[in-house]
């Protein structure tokens, strides 16, 4: 027997299949049911997922899916998960969820993702109990990839950046207006092309234009997000993500600066959601 647990974004899914004596980790594309249908998410089930899994009986499912926020679109994963694994114990959860239990297990705190887009909540040890809409990628999604990369693409066509770094851009990244324009509002998923740009400024992140631009990102997000919970600075605030984990050192530098407690950094929840499971014995 075995249990199979999923960490879905829009980019990518990460599942991990946990026997007794072994874990077998996979990677398939990003199942959030704003851009799939159940079958396409069983497409993917069935094509991708099914042959990497050893023989061992699924009996039951743990799944943290990014647009996993409402009834309607849990019962799209649900749907797909049951029509491949019609046995199994199906529970689908947003991965804001599975954010907070990677990052304070039984604990209490405040967890935020920060990745291609951003989230957070207020975790009590068992559920959610304060939230903060991170109202996506068109009207929020501060200190994010996507939030990142819309800054420095509109920096570069308002003639706002350092001209050495205007060359590197152009040099690094198809900077053609047309072609930038046709994939920001023609593709389903523009947060995630949008936030591939913002992998440049991770790559030169001690120039002090982009210092700032991080920092004003990274603050931004930290108040006018973080310290709206309720008793803010009496919580620990943890982080799940690329984007957080590979600029942990600024982000401590605001927390401190804004008088709030540090938990943990995560790159990748799987390894702590794990431990959540089986230590309850699921």
């Amino acid at each position: 027997m075995s249990i199979l647990i999923a960490d879905s974004g829009s980019t990518k899914t990460e599942w991990c299949q946990v026997t007794p004596d072994s874990q077998r980790k996979i990677i398939t594309e990003g199942l959030n049911p704003y851009y799939h249908t159940p079958g396409s998410i069983k497409d993917v089930l069935s094509k991708s997922l099914v042959p990497e899994l050893s023989k061992e009986k699924v009996e039951a499912i743990y799944f943290y899916g990014a647009g996993c926020d409402s009834p309607e679109k849990d019962t799209i994963v649900h749907e797909a998960l049951a029509g491949v694994f019609s046995d199994a114990n199906l529970e689908v959860h947003h991965d804001l969820l599975g954010a907070a239990q990677a990052c304070f297990l039984d604990d209490t705190g405040i967890a935020c993702i920060l990745g291609t887009g951003s989230n957070s909540c207020l975790y009590d040890g068992r559920e959610i109990i304060e939230h903060i809409p991170s109202l996506a990628f068109i009207l929020g999604d501060e200190g994010s990839a996507g939030w990142f990369g819309k800054k420095l693409i509109n920096a570069y066509f308002r003639k706002e950046l350092p001209k050495d770094l205007e060359e590197k851009l152009e040099a690094e990244y198809n900077m053609s207006l047309n072609y930038i324009m046709l994939k920001a509002y023609g593709e389903s998923q523009k947060s995630r092309f949008v936030g591939s740009y913002a992998s440049f400024l991770g790559d030169h992140s001690d120039h002090p234009f982009v210092r700032k631009m991080l920092k004003n990102g990274f603050k931004e997000f930290v108040v006018r997000v973080v310290k709206k919970y309720t008793n803010a600075q009496n919580h620990k605030i943890s982080f799940v993500g690329s984007v957080a984990y590979a600029h942990q050192d600024l982000i401590k530098e605001i927390l401190k600066e804004e008088g709030l407690s540090l938990g943990i950094f995560i790159k990748k929840p799987m390894d702590r959601l794990i431990e959540f499971h089986t230590q309850k014995g699921d």
